[in-house]
């Protein structure tokens, strides 16, 4: 399948079904300004707007529903304008829990790896109307975890990006342990879901 261009990724995507809350952006923002500056963040958005998909990625409210596609897109366009690589998208999902005012409150009850797994369904739908995540498999004694994406499909490099997030949400809760993360199933390669191991020392 011959590889999209932005501006057909951006076509697509403006129309996609399924929304993201704004602190999703906020991080996005937070994560942008904090590696390339406030100019950085100006020349993304011009960007976009002449992707024809217009957005003031900071003044998006914490709770405000907005189109995940265009989340997406603010990835991908990232990438483009930075002259980003794979490694530096998944390095924006990883540092993205540490922007999140979500997962401060989470800290103020010592949250575990345990909890985090068990209520994964429920924090992505705090964040997400669309999709799910399921928790398969925790292994206390081995040091690993398995869960499942179901139902969304945006493009692979957001893939790149999830997995840093969830290696990152994994070290933080971890109180600074090593964790490490493998996408072993992946809808943009023929897999019915999204699958990551997760793995702690």
């Amino acid at each position: 399948m011959e590889e999209e261009t932005l501006k057909q990724s951006a076509d697509r995507l403006k129309n996609f079904q399924g929304n993201a809350k704004g602190e999703v952006f906020r991080m996005h923002a937070q994560y942008i300004k904090s590696k390339e500056g406030e100019e950085g963040l100006k020349k993304l958005e011009k960007r976009m707007e002449e992707l024809g998909v217009p957005i003031d990625i900071e003044n998006v409210k914490p709770f405000e529903w907005k189109s995940e596609g265009i989340s997406a897109l603010i990835i991908l366009t990232s990438k483009e304008v930075f002259g980003w690589t794979k490694e530096d998208v998944f390095q924006m999902g990883r540092f993205a829990p540490r922007f999140s005012f979500v997962l401060k409150v989470m800290a103020q009850y010592l949250i575990s790896i345990e909890t985090l797994f068990k209520n994964s369904p429920k924090y992505w739908k705090k964040n997400y109307d669309f999709g799910k995540i399921e928790p398969i498999k925790i292994d206390m004694e081995k040091q690993e975890l398995i869960v499942r994406e179901i139902g969304i499909a945006t493009h692979p490099l957001v893939c790149v990006y999830h997995a840093g997030y969830f290696k990152g949400i994994s070290e933080f809760v971890l109180g600074g342990k090593e964790a490490t993360v493998k996408e072993t199933a992946c809808v943009h390669e023929g897999a019915d879901y999204h699958e990551f191991l997760l793995s702690w020392k």
